[in-house]
């Protein structure tokens, strides 16, 4: 349960980062006052950041998931004395 959270909030979190990197990338394309380009700059930059570190945990999420310790089907073996 807690890793299908986990990795639905990384997925959302990652598509907002790369709705918003877009955005900026649009924005490098209009003719724009000189005091917005930094702005705009750094807002792509942070938004591909996001959009990076979000499927990396994305990406642990689901590698964890499947090497999760599962109960195995095999009988304990006692010593027998």
């Amino acid at each position: 349960m807690k890793t299908k959270l986990v990795l639905t909030i990384a997925i959302v979190i990652g598509l907002l980062a790369l709705i918003s990197a877009g955005y900026c990338f649009w924005l490098m394309t209009v003719p724009l006052s000189y005091r917005w380009v930094p702005v705009v700059l750094i807002g792509f930059v942070v938004a591909a950041g996001v959009f990076v570190i979000s499927m990396i945990i994305s990406f642990v999420v689901l590698i964890r998931s499947r090497i999760s310790p599962r109960a195995s089907n095999t009988p304990e073996i006692k010593p027998t004395i």
